[in-house]
């Protein structure tokens, strides 16, 4: 039997694909990203992986870990959500360790309880404000069909008025040419 001679699918390349398509993504319009057909519709999900009978990899832990870089944490800020998460999570912190130290609670307690509640306070707002952007971009893509619904309705119309005016004016130049036929017949005079 023949090797295989598909190329496998190194991490680094299924790495630069998944940023290519991050950033690809990210540079769209609203209504492109809603209509844009798939980059590729022959794609099969999963389709890095030796299909020709073999298992993929496990992946462990350590390979997971191994994906982390440091640009990720320094570029933590520009994901959607994030900023809004900790700026709360912070003021929530603050508040409560403070509140807690004015009332009386040891210092290792009263930031205990401001490290929990920014904790706390920082999961609970991201999932909030991503809730709130699925919701958003729902209603985004309600917009966009209605916008594109009312488009064809328009083209519709306009295409109906435009063949009724056709018609129109065809009947009209019918009708001229049929008179300037009788006046060509009635102007006809013996003598």
């Amino acid at each position: 039997m023949a090797a295989d001679t598909r190329e496998e699918a190194s991490p680094q390349r299924v790495e630069t694909q998944a940023s290519e398509i991050a950033t690809s993504s990210n540079n769209l319009k609203v209504y492109e990203t809603f209509n844009a057909p798939p980059e590729n519709a022959n794609a099969i999900p999963g389709g890095a992986a030796n299909t020709a009978g073999g298992r993929p990899q496990d992946v462990g832990l350590t390979e997971a870990a191994k994906t982390i870089r440091l640009e990720d944490f320094k570029s933590i800020h520009k994901l959607p959500c994030v900023r809004d998460a900790l700026l709360a999570g912070i003021g929530s912190g603050f508040g409560m360790g403070g509140v807690r130290a004015i009332l009386g609670a040891s210092i290792p307690k009263a930031s205990n309880w401001a490290v929990g509640t920014f904790c706390l306070a920082s999961l609970g707002m991201y999932e909030f404000c991503q809730i709130r952007r699925g919701m958003e971009k729902k209603g985004m893509k309600r917009a966009v069909e209605i916008m594109d619904q009312k488009k064809m309705e328009r083209e519709d119309k306009m295409k109906a008025s435009r063949e009724a005016r056709r018609k129109a004016k065809e009947e009209a130049d019918r009708l001229a040419e049929e008179e300037e036929e009788a006046k060509k017949k009635n102007n006809w005079k013996f003598w």
